[in-house]
């Protein structure tokens, strides 16, 4: 136990206690897998909490850069579990109360708090997104895309709506009004290169190589970035989604630039583009490197 939870009080930043994620921690990149191939990963509810739960932990977590959202097997997420689906609600509860009070507050917890995790998470994405899936892969703040990928929005061929998870929330914005449309009114499966042209993703790679890639980008941006500047940057660029003003917006990167260029990382970082200091880089490139310190 170190000073963090016996000082602070947090939790300890172990993510082994999961059964149906795995993670695996590459340095600063973690790589968050759902691992129910059996049943296509799709969202049961010991799922969607162990996620939930990693999600709200891991911000906490210093060492956590960036994050890769993948999947085991052969698809992403085909949307909500069946077995899961069919279950009676609780005794004390009606179905509407059930779906309520836990289905949907569940489902939707995923995509807020995805949000809400202040590092990037870059989807390394393969095989069938459906419904819920969609809707995920969609709040992932950057996509690579295997070639067998197909999403959809499934629900909406069974009687649902095909606006769920905040999918009508970022789909316009990421490829267009009309495309948003097309995809969330028509349940037919869009497949990989077709997103890739409309702005979905960053690239589509082959299915064996989608991870790689993925942490191939995250280790990158770590390389290249600041950490507290880093999760800075999303936090300005989930504001500017949620429609702040021009103002207002200018006015959160103004903060978080006042806050950034004060920081020990900032002071480097200045101190190794000064010309006057390019032969002491050069000798001393070890204390220019970015790390952690305030």
């Amino acid at each position: 136990m170190s000073v963090y939870q016996e000082a602070y009080h947090l939790p300890e930043f172990t993510y082994d206690k999961y059964a149906k994620l795995t993670i695996e921690q590459r340095g600063p990149v973690y790589i968050c897998s759902f691992n129910d191939p059996g049943n296509l990963n799709a969202m049961s509810y010991e799922q969607m909490a162990e996620f939930n739960d990693f999600l709200n932990l891991v911000r906490y977590d210093k060492d956590c850069r960036v994050i890769v959202l993948t999947g085991e097997g052969n698809s992403f997420c085909a949307g909500f579990n069946l077995n899961d689906l069919f279950l009676d609600p609780p005794e004390d509860m009606g179905r509407i109360q059930r779906d309520f009070y836990v289905m949907q507050r569940m489902c939707s917890d995923q995509v807020l708090n995805m949000a809400k995790c202040e590092q990037p998470i870059i989807g390394a994405l393969k095989g069938f997104a459906v419904g819920g899936g969609l809707s995920i892969a969609t709040a992932c703040d950057m996509r690579i895309l295997g070639e067998s990928f197909k999403m959809n929005a499934g629900y909406l061929s069974i009687g649902y709506t095909g606006t769920d998870m905040s999918g009508s929330f970022y789909l316009p914005k990421i490829v267009g009004y009309a495309r948003a449309c097309e995809i969330l009114m028509n349940p037919r499966r869009f497949k990989a290169e077709t997103l890739a042209e409309w702005g979905y993703a960053v690239k589509v790679v082959a299915d064996d190589d989608v991870v790689e890639e993925a942490v191939k980008l995250a280790e990158e941006i770590c390389r290249e970035t600041s950490p507290f500047g880093l999760r800075l940057t999303k936090e300005a660029l989930q504001s500017s989604l949620d429609g702040l003003s021009l103002a207002d917006q200018v006015k959160m990167e103004n903060r978080n630039q006042v806050l950034a260029a004060n920081t020990q990382d900032a002071y480097w970082g200045m101190q190794k583009m000064n010309p006057k200091n390019r032969e002491e880089v050069k000798a001393h490139p070890e204390k220019y490197v970015i790390t952690n310190n305030l």
